[in-house]
């Protein structure tokens, strides 16, 4: 996992830092971060570590079986990323906490793009001779990748809290042996007696001769662990030729056709070669520059298409549609509808023949028809649509029109649009869901902050909202 995960401490002499961090190595050499290490070291016992006996700077270790190697060192291997360590250290510990009255620690999510993204968990460690006899620890993890980090927020929150109540567990033993030394009365009588001017170190607190050691394996196993936790791929569903099934509904996560254009269908899919991928760059050449962005937003928001023409012309076309919808949205699709009460139900996107009678275009119905000439060997068509495009377009849809200009460019092929498709409306889905989910008008507007949503986006929320679960 391409993320650091820090142990910070909030020093009474030094105040906030970090004390032990983990990460990946790939390209640095251990002799580098040693020297980087020994430049980094303090006097006081509490903000640095040591491996009981052996005052080694560093823990290594390596996984035979990824080859992933991990490092523990105090500040990070990469002078840039210790930058950003500390200044999420002292965030950790001074503003972004969320404790209980027992100590336990919640997570808090913080950052932006340029200083990282942190999931934090901040918790008491007890210390009879510390001020409030506790001293504040946090573990931090900062990641560049915010969605990454959010998805797997679960799975480090457990594991995370595990190694906090293990440190805590052991600094109450510890102080259990010290009140049997000394009372509770004393102490309260001896006022400042007890406090030493030096911090304890974790070492001290926890009575762990191995304690850093233990930090580090459970460290590096949650970045080892945590790759595998989460990872992408692309999925194309099913192939648009699959023969329907018989419902009044239309069946769920397909494209649906009428049974008298499968042999066409069969056909099409003997002339594909390996290099004949369909993607938006066809709707692109098939329409004008202003009616591609237009369909698009309609196809995004919800405005009924109906693409009227013969079978076989108008089946790339809405192929091609089909990519502007997630897989769960798919049965708003109808190709070859041969019925007009076709038209009038809940899908979205319908295609239909020359001598089926479909409605005028208004604001609400969207018109491709299909002429029967040409124009220099290609299909002319006829776009009526009465309605505008708002002043800004849904974020979705600016990233897809770039993504389809991009595609001039002869390094950027038609497979890498249609994966780049795929992905941009996957991730939309993702948000959606997650707005599903959300209890209360609160917490939906906190998600939106967090997930970068703006008022442009809603009309394509509100439609994808009632599809999605």
């Amino acid at each position: 996992m391409n993320a650091v995960i820090a142990l910070c401490h909030f020093c009474e002499a030094h105040g906030p830092c970090a004390i032990f961090c983990t990460q990946t190595l790939r390209d640095t050499k251990i002799e580098d971060v040693l020297q980087l290490e020994q430049q980094a070291q303090k006097t006081c016992s509490a903000c640095n570590y040591t491996l009981g006996r052996n005052n080694n700077n560093a823990i290594y270790s390596k996984d035979t079986e990824s080859g992933a190697s991990f490092v523990s060192t105090r500040v990070a291997a990469l002078p840039e990323v210790a930058t950003l360590i500390k200044q999420a250290a002292v965030r950790s510990l001074s503003c972004e906490i969320n404790t209980n009255r027992d100590g336990d620690g919640g997570f808090v999510f913080f950052g932006d793009s340029t200083r990282g993204h942190i999931l934090s968990h901040t918790f008491r460690v007890s210390d009879l001779q510390a001020r409030g006899y506790y001293q504040l620890f946090s573990i931090i993890v900062l990641m560049k990748d915010k969605y990454f980090l959010l998805n797997t927020k679960p799975f480090l929150a457990e594991h995370l809290r595990k190694v906090s109540s293990e440190l805590q567990a052991g600094a109450q033993r510890t102080k259990e042996a010290e009140e049997v030394q000394y009372s509770a009365r004393q102490r309260r009588l001896s006022g400042a007696q007890f406090l030493t001017p030096t911090p304890r170190s974790l070492l001290e607190l926890t009575g762990e001769e191995h304690v850093f050691a233990q930090l580090h394996s459970h460290f590096a196993w949650i970045l080892l662990a945590g790759s595998r936790f989460l990872t992408e791929h692309v999925t194309f569903g099913n192939l648009p030729w699959l023969p329907p099934q018989s419902s009044t509904r239309p069946p769920a996560q397909r494209l649906t056709y009428n049974s008298s254009t499968l042999p066409m269908i069969q056909m099409y899919e003997e002339n594909l070669g390996d290099d004949d991928f369909l993607s938006l760059r066809l709707i692109k050449n098939v329409l004008r520059k202003e009616d591609f962005a237009t369909i698009c937003y309609c196809a995004l928001t919800g405005v009924k298409i109906i693409v009227r023409g013969a079978p076989e012309r108008t089946f790339h076309f809405m192929v091609c549609l089909k990519k502007l919808l997630p897989e769960p949205m798919h049965n708003l699709m109808r190709i070859d509808a041969q019925h007009q009460h076709s038209i009038s139900s809940e899908y979205k996107i319908i295609s239909v023949s020359n001598d089926i009678a479909v409605p005028i275009a208004s604001s609400t119905v969207y018109r491709v028809d299909f002429l029967e000439k040409h124009i220099n060997g290609n299909d002319a068509v006829s776009v009526k649509w009465p309605g505008e495009l708002p002043r800004k377009l849904p974020d979705l849809m600016v990233k897809l029109m770039k993504a389809v200009k991009a595609v001039e460019d002869k390094t950027f092929t038609e497979l890498v649009l249609n994966k780049q498709t795929k992905v941009l409306i996957e991730e939309w889905k993702n948000k959606v869901i997650c707005l599903n989910h959300a209890k209360s008008g609160s917490v939906q507007a906190k998600l939106k902050n967090v997930l970068g949503i703006q008022p442009q986006d809603q009309p394509l929320i509100n439609y994808w909202s009632t599809h999605l679960h």
